[in-house]
């Protein structure tokens, strides 16, 4: 069954990618389960509430992908793996509006009742993290690979080791790697 819906998704990627925008929908579709798991666990991974649920953050993915042109992907591995990137873009960003609400930048009008119900939480964790992951793409950048697609994309070791080209092995040491680092980066 992975193995048809894979080789689906890649036929609809390269259609796609070909100028068919009813196959990239179809490909939303084929996908959509893993998209919401990878939602789920960015979302999950945040820690904090977040304005964007799940449903809400592949409903971003999904106008981002189509406000441009079609992604250039390989397989479906790839897609999932630059979809789960954008989830985590859109995330910072979403953090970051929050931040400027806070903060009393882009102020926006409320009525009292809806006021009394609004709450803003900040996570700068995910902002501190993302810098911290810019940092170690600069300074390797398999790791922060490794770190992306496992933590933002909840992808397997497999196949994280499958669209690397390296062995399972490496994608452990990669992680172990990555997390030490980070967490070093972070605690600053």
């Amino acid at each position: 069954m992975v193995d048809r819906d894979s080789s689906d998704a890649t036929v609809l990627l390269i259609d796609w990618q070909n100028g068919n925008e009813e196959a990239g929908r179809k490909l939303i579709s084929t996908v959509y389960h893993q998209l919401h798991e990878i939602a789920a666990k960015c979302v999950r991974n945040e820690r904090d509430e977040s304005s964007l649920q799940p449903t809400a953050l592949v409903n971003e993915l999904y106008l981002t992908l189509f406000s441009r042109e079609p992604l250039s992907c390989e397989n479906r591995l790839h897609f999932l793996h630059i979809a789960a990137r954008q989830m985590r873009y859109i995330l910072i960003d979403d953090a970051r509006r929050r931040k400027d609400l806070r903060h009393g930048r882009a102020i926006q009008k409320l009525d009292l009742n809806d006021a009394l119900n609004h709450t803003i939480v900040v996570d700068a964790r995910l902002e501190h993290l993302n810098e911290a992951l810019e940092r170690l793409e600069k300074l390797d950048e398999r790791p922060a690979k490794v770190v992306e697609m496992r933590f933002f994309g909840g992808m397997t070791e497999q196949e994280i080791a499958d669209f690397l080209g390296v062995s399972v092995p490496t994608v452990k040491r990669d992680w172990e790697f990555a997390r030490s680092w980070l967490l070093a980066q972070i605690e600053r």
